[in-house]
Order: structure tokens, then C-alpha cells, then sequence
């Protein structure tokens, strides 16, 4: 059944598309939209959010939905959202007769059928990378990867200190081999997200970004650095993201720990020096929780599937010359609370970049590893509406 569905989720008519309407406008469009624009034409940006519309993107203003539902009822949608806000704007087309895959569908369901069917390329939306685990805030649920929307951060439950005590870093040689073995079965990423713990904490964050860039920037679409805005980057770092024209992502946790001061001079910092950044205010974390038996709600492989399903994380992590469906896996067995099992990772050493290898690595991003499920989400309560566990934001020990 898989197989089946694999590539062959949307319409034939999706193949000889050249023109699309992009639906969503934020973080998740913005780092794909330049590769979008290379290949069709952009026929209009639709966006729900009134703060943004008017603004342009190459001449093309961003609209509301009230103001194109009778002019995009023939025209392909490509929803380029978070997986919560895709619900709702699913709901919003289906309502003037649109269909799903048929009329409209996601912007990763997009990307990975008509670049592998039309060029035989794997294209990827993003990709994280953890550089170290070193943080300069301990918190009271200690955060370990990031969800798809703005509003959710994932979070390991009341860590034990000695856990955090077993710190990791990586240098310039560790993420540069990473991405050579992957661009073996990888075509083209729209952006590489750097992750910490801080990653301003590793004194290696300059070099490990000027040799990516160096070497693949015409495989990467930009590199983000995700920051808690807590340290000022230094002059070398400073040039560097200008040179490699590199973003920056803000984690805002003013309301609970006050570094408002600082917090302004890095963006003031940022502003002055032309680095793009954007915030991330975030009102609550997941409890994931931390389980190395089976959640008992999810002992049935088949739980598992659809518990997989409704978590739905973009959230792929590459390190260690293996790539991860999930950051929990990588975290997980990196602290010792886990031991992975065949098919929950790719082996990227063991890969030919042959079609096959391709393939498989296009099965896996989309949520079809060979057993069908990750067996870490057994162990994890995720991030879907199957998971009602939060807890407010950096509570500190």
C-alpha cells in the first residue's frame, strides 16, 4: 500500500504544471519560494495573515484569501505552511469545491514528486543540524529540536542533570563530511538549519558555515542559524553570514527569563550589519517525554503509524554521517536514553547516490521508512493533536 501511495499522492495533471499559486507566506514559503520562482511562474502569493499582505515578493503582492477565491479556482495551490496551519487552509479551499491533491496540495508533497518525476531529483524543504549541546541556559525541560510552527517547541521531560553534564560538539571537518556523503542521494536542500543546544557557543560556528557554504552553496538555498538571541556574534561571525549570506532565527523567551537587553543589542546588532533574522515567540513547549519503554498507548505497530502521522515533523536532522526522519532520534541515543533500530535512520556511508539510494531517501522525508513508522515515536508523545502534555516555556531549574 505504500508503494502504492508513494510519488502517486497527487493528480497526473500536477506533472506538466508550470505555473502555481503559492499559499502561505512565512517562514516555511520564504525559504522556498527562490526555487519555486527557478522553475514556474508564480501566478500569486495568497497569505492569511493581514500584517503581510501588500508586501511583494519578484512584483507579486501578497493577497488575502477573500480577495483571489473566485480567481484561483483553475489554478494549481501549493500550500507552503506549517502542518497546523495547512489544516486550517485546507479547510478554506475545500469550501469553494477545491480538492486536495487534485487542485491543491502540500509544498513537500510537491516538491518531492514533480523534481523526481520530471528530473530525477531528491529536493528537500530543510534540514537541521545540532553542532553542540552546550546551552548557557539550563532550563527545567531542556529543549532538543525544533517543531514546524512557530508556537511549539519540543522538549525532553525533566532531564536528569547528569544527562546534561555528557555535552557534544562538532567541529568544521564533522558537518562538511556529513554533507558530502549526503549530497550523494540529496539534490538540493532549500535551507540548512544550524541548531545548538546555542550554537553561538561553538567557537567553530564561523568555519562550519564559510566551508558549507563554500562548497555547496549552489545546493543549499540559505543557511539559518537558530539562536536564543542571548550572545552578541562576534566580528568574524558577523562577516561571515554576510558573506554566506546567512539568516538568522530568534528564539524570543523574554516573558519567563529577563534578557530583554540583551536580546535588543543582538538584533540591533543584526540590523546594523544587514543579517536578516525573524522571531519566534513561543507561548508553549511539547512534553515529549523521555521513555526508553513503549508508551503503552502505542504498543500496535499500526498506533505507531498513525501516532507517526498526526506528529507529522518536518523536522529532519542530519549528523553524524546518518540522517535522522526526527531530531528525538538523534538526541535520544546520543544521551543514552535509546537504542535505534534498523530502518530508523539512513546510513549515509553505505549510500551510492545510485537511483535506489534516491529513492529511498525521497521515501523516508515523506514518512514511509521501510518498516513504515520510526521506532522511536513509540517512545514519544510527539507533537500532534494526539498530545495534550505542555508546559510553560524555559521553566529554569
Amino acid at each position: 500500500m505504500q508503494k502504492d501511495k508513494f510519488l502517486n499522492s497527487l493528480s497526473e495533471d500536477w506533472n506538466n504544471v508550470s505555473e502555481i499559486v503559492v499559499f502561505g507566506f512565512g517562514r516555511t514559503a520564504i525559504r522556498n519560494v527562490d526555487k519555486l520562482a527557478q522553475d514556474f511562474k508564480i501566478a500569486m502569493i495568497v497569505d492569511n495573515d493581514p500584517q503581510i499582505h501588500g508586501k511583494k515578493y519578484r512584483n507579486c503582492e501578497v493577497l488575502s484569501f477573500e480577495e483571489v477565491k473566485d480567481k484561483i479556482q483553475n489554478k494549481k495551490i501549493v500550500v507552503a505552511t506549517s502542518s497546523v496551519a495547512y489544516a486550517e487552509i485546507s479547510e478554506q479551499l475545500k469550501s469553494i469545491g477545491m480538492q486536495e491533491n487534485i487542485d491543491f496540495c502540500r509544498l513537500k508533497d510537491f516538491m518531492a514528486e514533480w523534481y523526481w518525476k520530471n528530473r530525477k531529483q531528491v529536493c528537500l524543504s530543510q534540514t537541521f543540524s545540532s553542532i553542540t549541546s552546550k546551552q548557557n541556559r539550563f532550563f527545567h525541560h531542556f529543549y532538543i529540536s525544533f517543531s514546524a510552527n512557530q508556537y511549539y517547541i519540543a522538549v525532553f521531560h525533566f532531564l536528569a542533570k547528569n544527562e546534561l553534564k555528557n555535552h557534544y560538539e562538532y567541529n568544521a571537518n564533522d558537518i562538511l563530511e556529513d554533507f558530502d556523503y549526503y549530497f550523494k542521494v540529496v539534490d538540493y536542500v532549500a535551507s540548512w538549519s544550524i541548531m545548538g543546544g546555542e550554537p553561538l557557543l561553538n567557537k567553530e560556528l564561523s568555519r562550519i558555515v564559510e566551508r558549507v557554504h563554500q562548497k555547496y552553496h549552489s545546493k543549499i538555498g540559505y543557511i539559518q542559524v537558530i539562536s536564543n538571541g542571548t550572545i552578541l556574534p562576534d566580528t568574524e561571525l558577523i562577516s561571515t553570514m554576510q558573506k554566506c549570506n546567512v539568516r538568522m532565527r530568534l528564539s524570543d523567551y523574554t516573558h519567563v527569563i529577563p534578557y530583554n537587553e540583551k536580546l535588543q543589542q543582538v538584533k540591533e546588532c543584526l540590523e546594523e550589519n544587514g543579517i536578516p533574522y525573524d522571531m519566534s515567540v513561543y507561548t508553549q513547549w511539547y512534553d515529549l517525554g523521555v521513555r526508553s519503554d513503549v508508551i503503552p498507548a502505542f504498543r500496535d505497530e499500526e498506533k505507531i503509524k498513525k501516532h507517526m502521522r498526526l506528529c507529522a515533523t518536518g523536522c529532519h536532522q542530519l549528523n553524524d554521517r546518518r540522517f535522522y526522519f526526527c531530531g528525538q532520534g538523534f538526541a535520544r541515543s546520543k544521551k543514552g536514553l535509546c537504542t535505534l533500530k534498523e530502518g530508523d535512520f539512513i546510513e549515509l556511508q553505505k549510500c551510492t547516490g545510485s537511483v535506489e539510494d534516491k529513492e529511498l531517501m525521497l521515501k523516508y522525508c515523506m514518512g514511509y521508512p521501510p518498516k513504515g513508522y520510526i521506532s522511536v515515536c513509540g517512545t514519544c508523545y510527539g507533537m500532534g493533536k494526539d498530545n495534550d502534555r505542555v508546559v510553560g516555556v524555559a521553566e529554569q531549574m
